[in-house]
């Protein structure tokens, strides 16, 4: 029997959060939903907290805003907060925060922060009383997803976090790298060479989160993942020598011409052909998910590995196959 389930058009937030600001003239989904506010008053908060400015623009007392419960973002670089505290201080707020109607009427804090949390805590540094607000009414879900979306979207995120928030974002919503990259407005291969860093050594991600390595010389590096020992050596080479990207590949070429070793760490297998990976890379940008070559023990046998990480994504795949569903 042909399947019966709905084609999956996820929502794009590409345009980062003016996509959550805008109001849209598309009917609500049922699984994310979220409406201006207000329907009707504001909740009462037992002091002069909500003000109206001459555009018509919502702000309200920093004191009566709770911190969102799914920020997924723990660390906020204090320079970096002195710093946006400063412009705040200089030029006011320019972008408004995201706050929803907390779910306890009787609550000291009538508003629950949704995004916005460096410039919440940089405006109360700047000294500020109130700040702008969009008001919207969100359940757990939306809050948790525009919360990692901004952290997403923000500009100075380092390339290992910004793949722990593509990790997070794909594991918490059930979403293929393919599905992510949609609702992201963002390319898949970005996100898939994002995620292929956190299969790197903890040596060699530290020298790219510091800042020691580019993005750049962990794509490369990635060639080295069956390569515990060489990516290391290379990867602290490559930042203590300030090695370009070009001779970092060169160096990794090299290693990889040399035979594996026979005995691997506990964990680790051989080194793949490059000829194989580049096939792994081609078969998954056909089929738009991970694909993994295994070579078995007899001589020219093996098995081809394809992962797929919710039905919806399994049917894409069969569909990309040529394969129809079975009456």
């Amino acid at each position: 029997m042909p399947s019966t389930r709905k084609p999956h058009t996820p929502s794009r937030l590409g345009r980062g959060l003016s996509s959550l600001i805008v109001s849209s003239t598309d009917p609500p989904d049922t699984n994310q939903q979220y409406t201006s506010e207000p329907p009707g008053p504001l909740p009462a908060t037992g002091k002069t907290a909500i003000a109206t400015d001459s555009d018509g623009q919502t702000h309200l007392a920093i004191d009566r805003i709770a911190p969102n419960p799914y920020q997924p973002r723990q660390d906020f670089n204090d320079a970096g907060l002195a710093e946006l505290a400063a412009s705040i201080k200089r030029q006011g707020m320019l972008q408004p925060i995201i706050v929803t109607p907390a779910p306890d009427t009787d609550a000291d804090k009538p508003y629950v922060l949704v995004a916005g949390e460096r410039r919440l805590r940089a405006a109360e540094q700047a000294g500020l009383e109130t700040v702008p607000c969009v008001v919207r009414r969100a359940a757990r879900r939306e809050m948790l997803e525009w919360a990692i979306v901004e952290n997403i979207h923000r500009a100075d995120l380092n390339p290992i976090e910004r793949a722990h928030a593509y990790r997070q974002y794909i594991e918490q919503f059930d979403l293929s790298q393919t599905e992510a990259a949609e609702r992201l407005g963002q390319h898949r291969t970005a996100i898939a060479n994002h995620l292929r860093l956190l299969d790197l050594c903890d040596d060699t991600q530290k020298l790219i989160a510091d800042g020691s390595l580019t993005f750049g010389h962990g794509k490369v590096l990635a060639g080295l993942i069956d390569r515990p020992k060489s990516q290391v050596d290379l990867a602290r080479r490559a930042a203590a020598e300030g090695l370009s990207v070009r001779r970092l590949e060169q160096l990794v070429a090299e290693a990889l011409e040399r035979p594996a070793p026979t005995t691997t760490p506990e964990g680790t297998v051989p080194a793949k052909a490059p000829y194989i990976r580049d096939l792994e890379e081609r078969l998954a940008a056909a089929v738009g998910s991970r694909v993994t070559i295994l070579p078995g023990r007899a001589k020219h046998s093996g098995r081809i590995v394809i992962e797929y990480y919710c039905l919806d994504d399994f049917d894409r795949i069969t569909a990309a196959l040529g394969i129809q569903p079975s009456e």
